[in-house]
């Protein structure tokens, strides 16, 4: 059984969307990252790397980094840039040089990564690990989705489908030329139920994310003397996609990105590994196209 729940996500304010979405936190470096939000404060790189807003001879692992990050979080809340949504599912499509990928945007269950129904094919880094961790429970929030498969079926792929028929909420393309489109899918109980057939999902793309959501989860715990597990730090965002649309490239590569040639391994060969136990080293694979950050913020 593989438990997804609908959440109240943090969207973008509709006029600042195409300047609020932005690259995952580890996909650019922090030199990156100041060209990126050059005369931009909208972008959600001020949270993700609040090292932005600091000289650069400022570590990203310095803790005035973490507290401008929360403070960050709550301005682009109290401006209205980062809107509350009812609680609900959604639809997610990155569309790329004619590779079209479409998912679920959920929250899934800490207890499920815990017990390895959510299943894991890499091995962490502690030092990226404490960072993650310390950036979630510094603003209370989980700001950037994992990237999750499932064993693709044709009746779950159709629910997803007749979501995506649908007028978006947002239709974007990001500055690499990806486009991103989002739907709604309130609280959709097909969906959820046909996820509750599953045996497993599997993680792509964003080991250190889940991990940290198990240590996040860990410390609100021991805080918390009225601990049910049902409270919103026992999940964290993903969007899961079918097996069947994920590509895999090459992870050590410094030619032009759009010509990083596919990897020896599919992604039928990581769900293999990760069913049997194995662990490959940190940053084994690279997935894309990339999710981009912003799009909806998950909070607990």
């Amino acid at each position: 059984m593989s438990k997804i729940i609908p959440f109240a996500a943090l969207l973008p304010k509709q006029e600042l969307a195409q300047k609020i979405i932005s690259p995952p936190y580890d996909v650019i470096n922090s030199e990156q990252a100041r060209a990126f939000v050059k005369d931009n404060p909208y972008s959600l790189l001020h949270i993700t790397k609040a090292e932005v807003d600091f000289p650069s001879d400022v570590s990203e692992y310095d803790d005035r980094v973490y507290e401008r990050a929360r403070l960050n979080f709550v301005h682009f809340m109290n401006e209205k840039w980062l809107v509350r949504d009812r609680e609900s599912l959604y639809v997610y499509r990155i569309e790329y040089r004619g590779h079209v990928q479409t998912g679920v945007v959920c929250s899934v269950s800490v207890d499920e990564y815990d017990n390895a129904l959510i299943k894991r094919h890499e091995k962490t880094k502690k030092d990226k690990e404490d960072d993650r961790t310390r950036f979630a429970y510094t603003i209370n929030a989980h700001a950037e989705p994992v990237l999750l498969v499932f064993k693709s079926n044709p009746d779950l792929k159709n629910l997803i489908a007749q979501t995506a028929s649908q007028k978006p909420l947002y239709d974007l393309v990001d500055n690499a030329g990806v486009k991103h489109i989002l739907w709604q899918a309130p609280s959709n109980p097909e969906i959820v139920n046909a996820f509750a057939q599953l045996d497993f999902i599997y993680i792509a793309d964003g080991h250190h994310r889940s991990a940290c959501a198990s240590r996040v989860r860990e410390m609100k715990r021991k805080e918390n003397p009225n601990h049910t597990g049902n409270e919103l730090y026992n999940y964290f965002p993903a969007v899961v996609f079918p097996h069947d649309e994920v590509r895999i490239y090459r992870y050590n590569w410094e030619g032009d990105p759009d010509k990083r040639p596919l990897a020896d391994v599919t992604i039928s060969d990581v769900m293999d590994l990760a069913d049997r136990g194995g662990i490959m080293p940190p940053k084994s694979t690279w997935f894309a196209p990339k999710l981009t950050s912003g799009l909806f913020v998950y909070t607990f």
